[in-house]
Order: C-alpha cells, then structure tokens, then sequence
C-alpha cells in the first residue's frame, strides 16, 4: 500500500511537470513578434486613397480620412504594437487599433499634431457602432499632452495587458499615456494602424503578443451618492421629422420601444453603445449662419428615469450631455442646450461633463419622471446627472 501510494505520487509528479512544460510550451507557442512591411498581402487596406510610397527617406502607407489598414491573420489580447508616424498635413488624427474587430467596433489611440502642446495632443477611445465618442471619453487616462513634431518619424508604443495599455511618444522613458479602464473589456481582435482628416504616413509598424494573464473584475470608485444610473432608453429617431425640444404626447411615448440601461463609471450613459451615431459633422462647424437650422442627418433618442420624493421640493441637478439636451420633468420643459462641436465658438469641443450644467427640479410629493431628449451629431453620444441633494429622495430603482 505504501509502495503503491509512493509510486501514485512519483506519477502525480510527473504530470505536474509535464503540464508545466506544456503550459511553458503554449506560452512559448503563443507568444508572437513580427514586424510586417506594408507590401505584405496580410494587410486589409480599407481606404481607396491609400499609397505605398517613399517618404522621408523610407518606405511608407499613406492612410487618409478614416483609412483602416488591420491584419488579417492576427488575434491579439494582450502585447506590444509599435509604429512610426509622419505628421504631413494641416490636419490629420493618425492612431494605432487594436482588439480590432472592424472599422466599427475596436480600442483606438490616436494623435493630434494640429493641436501638439495642448492637453488634447494625445487621445484613447473606444469604437462602438462605428462612432468614436472622444467628448465623453477625456481626461486622465483617456487625453494627454505631448509634443508632436511634423514632417518628421515620430515613434509610437502601446502596450497592452488586460483593461489597461500605456502608450510611450517618441524616445521617452516613461509612458505619455496611462489607459486604466479599456472600455472593450476583455477582448481581442487584429492590430492595425488608421487616420482621419487629411491623411498621414506610416512605417514601421509591428507587434508582439503574449499570453494574457486571469480576468479580474474592475474595482471603481463608489459613484457620488446623487448618481442617476438607472435609465429607459428609446429607440433612435430623426431629428427632422422627431423634435427634440418637444415631448411627445403620453401615447406616442407608451409606444416606443425602451431598453434599460444602467451607467457606466462615473455615472455615464453612453449611447453610442446601444445606438448607432449619424456621425456627421455639423455643417454650422464650417458656416455660422446655419447654427439655428435643423441638420439633415442627425439623430435622437429619450431617456427617462423616477425620482421618488418624500415632500414637494427644489432640488438641483447638475448634468453634462453631448451633442444637445432637453430636460423635462413631469412634462414640463425645465431646460434646452446645444453643445456640439464648433457650436458656441470656433474652438469649442463639446467635451461632457456633469459639472458643465444645472437646473433646479420642482420635485412633488410621490413620484417625479425626468426624461431627457439628447440629440447627436458626431463625437460622443451620451448625458450624466447627478441630484446635488438626496435627503427625502429614492431612485435608481
């Protein structure tokens, strides 16, 4: 017996190595670095303006507006991806892709040399549906500054492990950018490179992967305690033929179709996870006297949520939405403001933030409907409220 327990060990033994040399071995066997010319036939180039030409002394990929160039044969999770970009146009958002799935839905770190100094030089954000919501999606660890030059290589580094990615500019020691919360989650898709506006030039471009490591659950900060997070969302509509400064009578509204939705951290709805963006540049970005006329093209939907109140009160709201927002309460208009791209001035971005606005809610006794109407553009489709004072009050039911 003692024999026979030695020997059921010695085997034990023997595959806790195998399955550690075996484990060694997958991870050696996935474990990829390549570096891919641009001639090679394993790119998928979508973009019909797209040039393989020398520039600055080396081989190089033109990309113009909204260009893609992906891998076809690359499913990458976790690893490193490094390019050379050549700024040589007015304007242009020349950027790396990875967890690429399609020119829809991907993970996105891009330049802004136009704006090279500035806290926007540098930003992350996430594709859903084919929009990429850079107004909601800013600040720490989504926008950084950096100095990029133009008509020179300028080198790029991401790596990617998990819900995070640093990005490195240049030949500096320490990351530019610290992504913390990769709004894809976990996923995995080729790698690529991509650009928007007026086109830029790549070359160099190559990755490595590595075996990703367990999945942990995201620990985020407790939202403030006001935090509206429990909403209906309607379906999408034209803005020309559904006005979004007026509320549709209690028929038209019980007909509609409603998803629930919860927010996301700090206490965003960010619709273009659940609605698909006109994406379309406003035309009173390039003509001024067409600011108050409706744009063919746009899109709106309205959310709706319940405030339960102990007593009639006044209580503030404050709120940030993109690209405009109507606030109603009990069907009374409290509030109408516009905020996209360009809107109020030439430099205005339209960037989202809950302390941006405010309005006081004349709450009654028993139960309250806030519905917002937010209409879109391009650039981030999305609202965040937060009630400033919550004694007397239940919501996020």
């Amino acid at each position: 017996m003692k024999r026979q327990f030695i020997v059921s060990l010695s085997v034990f033994a023997g595959l806790v190595v195998g399955a550690g040399f075996f484990w060694s071995h997958t991870r050696a066997a996935h474990a990829v670095s390549e570096t891919i010319d641009f001639d090679s036939e394993r790119w998928l180039i979508k973009d019909p303006t797209a040039k393989k030409e020398e520039h600055l002394g080396r081989k190089s990929l033109f990309l113009s507006s909204n260009g893609f160039a992906s891998l076809k044969d690359v499913e990458f999770e976790d690893g490193t991806i490094e390019v050379d970009v050549a700024a040589s146009t007015p304007v242009e958002f020349p950027g790396v892709v990875f967890r690429f799935l399609s020119p829809d839905e991907h993970e996105l770190f891009y330049l802004r040399p136009h704006h090279s100094g500035h806290d926007d030089a540098t930003q992350y954000v996430p594709a859903f549906q084919g929009s990429h919501p850079w107004q909601i999606y800013n600040g720490p660890g989504a926008t950084a500054a950096a100095e990029i030059p133009r008509d020179q290589w300028f080198h790029i580094k991401i790596e990617v492990t998990g819900l995070t990615a640093r990005v490195w500019l240049g030949n500096a020691a320490e990351p530019k950018l610290l992504i913390t919360d990769l709004k894809h989650g976990y996923s995995k898709g080729s790698v690529g490179i991509t650009c928007g506006a007026m086109g830029a030039y790549f070359s160099n471009f190559s990755y490595s992967t590595t075996l990703p490591g367990p999945h942990v659950e995201p620990q985020y900060p407790v939202p403030h305690a006001g935090t509206l997070t429990k909403w209906d969302l309607s379906e999408a509509f034209d803005a020309e033929t559904t006005n979004a400064e007026r509320l549709p009578d209690t028929a038209a509204m019980g007909a509609m179709k409603w998803l629930a939705v919860t927010a996301e951290p700090p206490g965003m709805i960010v619709i273009d996870r659940y609605r698909r963006s006109p994406s379309m540049v406003p035309p009173f970005a390039f003509d001024r006297s067409v600011r108050l006329k409706n744009a063919k093209g746009t899109k709106v939907v309205f959310a709706r949520t319940a405030i339960l109140s102990e007593r009639d009160q006044i209580v503030k709201l404050s709120f940030g939405y993109s690209d405009e927002a109507t606030i109603f309460l009990n069907r009374q208009t409290l509030f109408l403001g516009k905020s996209a791209w360009r809107f109020r001035d030439q430099d205005f971005n339209g960037i989202m933030d809950v302390e941006h606005d405010a309005v006081y809610l004349p709450l009654k006794r028993g139960k309250n409907e806030l519905i917002l109407a937010v209409k879109e553009y391009f650039g981030g489709w999305g609202f965040i409220c937060r009630l400033d004072n919550t004694a007397g009050l239940k919501f996020n039911q």
